[in-house]
Parts: C-alpha cells; sequence; structure tokens
C-alpha cells in the first residue's frame, strides 16, 4: 500500500535535541499503510530531520533525497513514538517497504535499511 498523503512540513529554528541543526515540522499528517494493512499516521506537530544521514554518507544519498523523505519520517515517528506497538526490525522493515514504494532503488533502500538496521537508536 502507498503513501495516501503528501509531505507537508515547515522548517524550523534550531531547537535543542539531538536532531541537530534541520529540523522540521509537520503541518498536515503523513500518513502510510503497509503491505500488511498497518496504517501508519504521523500527526501534526511531530518533529524530525528527515533521513538521519551522517555527513560522510552524503554522497551516497543526501538527508532529503526525495524517495527518502516520507519513509524516513514514518521511520523516525515510529522510532520515536510507537515503540509499544512495533519493535525495531519491523520499525526498519517498513522503513525498507517504503522506500521501495517510494521508487528508492533496491540496492539503496538496502544500504538506508542497513544503515539504520545496525546504527538506528530508537525508544525501546
Amino acid at each position: 500500500m502507498p503513501f495516501l498523503t503528501s509531505l507537508k512540513m515547515e522548517s524550523i529554528p534550531p531547537i535543542k535535541t539531538d536532531l541537530g541543526e534541520d529540523s522540521w515540522r509537520m503541518i498536515e499528517p503523513l500518513v502510510y499503510v503497509t503491505k500488511s494493512n498497518l496504517q501508519i499516521i504521523v500527526p501534526v506537530g511531530y518533529v524530525h530531520d528527515l533521513a538521519s544521514v551522517p555527513r560522510w554518507a552524503w554522497r551516497v544519498v543526501r538527508p532529503d533525497h526525495p524517495t527518502a523523505r516520507r519513509p524516513a519520517v514514518v521511520h523516525d515517528y515510529i522510532y520515536t513514538d510507537l515503540t509499544k506497538y512495533l519493535t525495531k526490525k519491523e520499525a526498519d522493515n517498513i522503513f525498507y517497504e517504503a522506500l521501495l514504494e517510494e521508487g528508492t532503488g533496491k540496492v539503496l533502500a538496502w544500504l538506508m535499511w542497513a544503515a539504520v538496521s545496525i546504527g538506528g537508536k530508537g525508544n525501546w
């Protein structure tokens, strides 16, 4: 299943979080339905940093890569707010599925999935 809404967000001034310098706030809900028919709704007001890509990896994929933006926001939301309901493995697999849905090539999607599988830290 696809994303049901587009990504509507606004840039916000740097805030004291672990998100770094570029932070964004959702101004409309982002809705994604997984292949297993799980609906994930990222709410208005949610603050995120798009894809958390280390600067050294920007040659491969930038944080604002067009096909990674919506999957990254959903992944961040699961990592921060849905840890009672989904495991890290499920979150990472949803990220991979969403990347493919958005048109990310299989190799790049796998590399991004591997990166979050190894280095991703959520609130579990």
